[in-house]
């Protein structure tokens, strides 16, 4: 059996631009963090691919932010359904923050990542 998934392991994937969510080796529903799924309550996690497709749920714009974010104010957080059922927060691209009247939910989106000031990588959508 392969080692647990861990958060750290996780977020090591998205820096390296190869987001997978988990399995519950339970009830095999998909799930991206916490650590317990989401159906059944399960802790016993495996690796699982994603498609990295996926719809537009809902979003928010942020313009107060920690200072390691601040150079990139204003700037979306969305929450994206993957087309695996699981529910993510990321960044979303192709939009004018400034302009969020602009962005239409339900749109498909596929994943993408964005490199932040700081060098690191987050989760990001784009319009599909």
């Amino acid at each position: 059996m392969s080692e647990k998934p861990t958060i750290e392991q996780y977020q090591k994937k998205i820096q390296d631009e190869d987001f997978k969510a988990y399995r519950c080796t339970s009830c095999g529903a998909i799930i991206a963090p916490p650590g317990a799924c989401y159906s059944c309550g399960g802790t016993e996690m495996e690796w699982a691919d994603v498609s990295g497709k996926g719809t537009l749920i809902a979003f928010t714009v942020i313009h107060v932010a920690p200072d390691e974010f601040q150079p990139e104010v204003p700037y979306f957080v969305a929450i994206v359904e993957l087309e695996e059922g699981t529910r993510v927060s990321a960044r979303l691209k192709g939009y004018d923050p400034l302009k969020p009247e602009e962005v239409p939910l339900g749109i498909p989106v596929v994943l993408d990542y964005e490199e932040a000031e700081s060098g690191r990588n987050y989760l990001a959508f784009r319009p599909a």
